[in-house]
């Protein structure tokens, strides 16, 4: 059976990525240990502006990072965006993204019975 390709397009991950109210930030803190937290995001040019949405500080600057987005209103409708980059004066300067949208699966076709 052939691979479909669900990433997302530049366009589509901006546009989902600017919809939502934040996602989960990991990093590796000082002492090599994976630390994870809500923050809130908004884009702003080629980066986005982040906030800690919980107790916890946003890392220093100059750590590599990963923020994940996800909506997922059924399995078939299943939307993420990991975006990894630095935290740079409380935004987030982008290098890379992985995303899928499972919608991009094509629904299975029915085969007659003649």
């Amino acid at each position: 059976m052939p691979r479909h390709d669900v990433a997302m397009t530049p366009a589509e991950v901006v546009a989902f990525v600017r919809d939502e109210d934040g996602g989960v930030l990991a990093h590796l803190d000082e002492n090599g240990d994976p630390v994870a937290g809500l923050v809130s995001s908004r884009g702003a040019g080629t980066g986005l502006v982040l906030a800690a949405a919980d107790t916890r500080r946003l890392p220093p600057d100059g750590t590599q990072v990963c923020v994940a987005y996800e909506r997922e209103p059924s399995y078939s409708g299943v939307r993420a965006a990991l975006v990894l980059g630095v935290v740079v004066d409380g935004r987030l300067e982008p290098d890379r993204t992985i995303s899928f949208d499972f919608a991009k699966i094509p629904a299975p076709v029915q085969e007659d019975d003649h």
